[in-house]
């Protein structure tokens, strides 16, 4: 639907007067009776929550930053519905494309793509490190519905390529699908040999060379279970990058993966250097790589 410029200040304006000071913004907009905008609301007031509104801050990882004694919570929530009504009108020049968004395993992705329908693939998915991928989105994952307890949140990880400690669950089985790979073994082993001789026991750090396992295994059954949603000649770009989050072990992330690739039928084209990123734990300079492949087999 279109929306009409300035809805959203004559809305907010009429429901002042029957504001609660206990009640939140969420529960504000949640509560009005007209819910076409709905989805546009919360997500205008995810962003700012996770922007001028709230406290976070982004690290690299995300933590509690300065508390602000207060905020213009409704100045920003309404710039950002402005950038919303901004934007909107131009998807009109995009088409008439249908674009659909699917919620599931990318493991197990020949489970909701049809066979041989897909031309390109464009994506980049986890790295192997000790990044909590679901902390980045947590509060806009609150505030959309999307995580509403524990559950849909350990729901959530359970679903996720495994590339950190915080999502590795007993019974993952990924390991299996790239079991005897020399140089993923070689990797592995190289990472425990780091744990033992640094001396480290923690619980998170004896899960490194298992979590780095996992890792290419998840990604190993991703691309096996590709295969049959392609069309031939169909061209793959998968951003990765090398990571030495694990005791100062470098992860050649897109090379190994590209041999993963080749000995599951892939062509690998070439690994394009992305940029140069720095790894606060060395000082060096990591690559970031679009690994190109394509898909030629029959299957």
């Amino acid at each position: 639907e279109t929306l009409p410029r300035g809805w959203w200040r004559a809305r907010w304006n009429t429901s002042a007067s029957a504001r609660s000071t206990t009640s939140t913004p969420s529960d504000e907009i949640q509560s009005e009776e007209d819910k076409r905008f709905l989805g546009y609301e919360l997500l205008a007031l995810a962003k700012g929550l996770a922007g001028p509104i709230g406290n976070l801050r982004f690290g690299p990882e995300v933590g509690v930053g300065c508390l602000k004694a207060d905020a213009d919570v409704v100045s920003v929530w309404l710039n950002e519905i402005d950038a919303i009504c901004h934007d909107l009108p131009r998807l009109n020049v995009i088409g008439s494309k249908e674009t659909v968004v699917l919620d599931h395993d990318a493991r197990r992705i020949d489970e909701v793509i049809a066979p041989n329908s897909i031309r390109a693939v464009i994506t980049s998915p986890p790295y192997p490190n000790e990044k909590d991928y679901t902390r980045a989105m947590r509060l806009e994952s609150v505030i959309l519905g999307f995580i509403r307890s524990r559950a849909d949140l350990r729901n959530v990880k359970r679903s996720l390529i495994r590339s950190n400690t915080k999502n590795v669950y007993k019974g993952d089985s990924d390991c299996q699908w790239i079991e005897g790979v020399p140089d993923i073994e070689e990797l592995v082993a190289k990472v425990e040999s780091s744990r033992v001789q640094l001396n480290k026991t923690s619980g998170f750090e004896r899960l490194y060379s298992r979590v780095t396992k996992l890792y290419f295994g998840g990604m190993a059954r991703h691309l096996a279970n590709l295969r049959p949603c392609l069309k031939k000649g169909a061209k793959l770009a998968f951003v990765v990058g090398d990571q030495a989050s694990y005791f100062r072990v470098l992860i050649k992330t897109g090379e190994l993966l590209g041999e993963i690739a080749k000995s599951l039928g892939y062509t690998v084209v070439r690994r394009d250097l992305f940029r140069l990123r720095h790894a606060t734990s060395t000082g060096q300079k990591l690559r970031e790589e679009v690994l190109i492949m394509e898909w030629n087999n029959d299957e």
